[in-house]
C-alpha cells in the first residue's frame, strides 16, 4: 500500500479544514500557510500545500481557478452533493463569494453553446463575475 495516497496527516486535515470552512469563496495557498503558520502554529511548506491541494482536485474535493489578475491560483471545496461539473459558478467581484449556478436549464445551455457557436463550456473551471445581492444592497 502507498502511504502518502492514504496516509492522513495533521497538516492535510487542518489544511481541508480551512478549505471546508471557507467554501463560500476561493482560497490561495498564501491563506492556506497563513492560516496554519499564525492560527495553527504549524509551519507547512507550500509545496507540500500545493501537492495536497492537487490531490484534493484529483478527487473532486477541490475546485480549482485562476485569480481575476490571472497571477495566483484559488481553490474551492466542492460538497459532496454539489456536482461542479454540471453547472457554471458566479463569483461576486466586491466580495468574493462564489455562488453554484445549478439550474435546469444548464444541459440546455450546454448544448445551444455547442450546436450555435460549436464550443463546448467546461463547467468547472467556468466563472461568471458579477455583483451578489447582498453587495448591490449595500450600494
Amino acid at each position: 500500500m502507498n502511504r502518502s495516497n492514504s496516509y492522513s496527516t495533521s497538516k492535510r486535515t487542518k489544511i481541508l479544514d480551512y478549505i471546508i470552512k471557507n467554501s463560500h469563496k476561493d482560497v490561495s495557498v498564501k491563506e492556506i500557510s497563513n492560516y496554519l503558520d499564525i492560527e495553527q502554529n504549524m509551519t507547512v511548506n507550500v509545496t507540500t500545500i500545493y501537492r495536497y491541494l492537487d490531490k484534493l482536485e484529483k478527487d473532486g474535493k477541490v475546485i480549482k481557478h485562476i485569480s481575476d489578475n490571472g497571477h495566483t491560483t484559488l481553490f474551492q471545496y466542492v460538497k459532496p452533493d454539489n456536482n461542479c461539473h454540471d453547472h457554471l459558478h458566479m463569483k461576486c467581484s466586491k466580495c468574493g463569494k462564489i455562488m453554484h449556478l445549478d439550474c435546469e436549464f444548464m444541459e440546455e445551455f450546454k448544448h445551444h453553446i455547442y450546436e450555435e457557436h460549436k464550443f463546448t463550456i467546461e463547467f468547472t473551471s467556468s466563472m461568471i463575475y458579477g455583483i451578489c445581492d447582498s453587495c448591490n444592497v449595500k450600494n
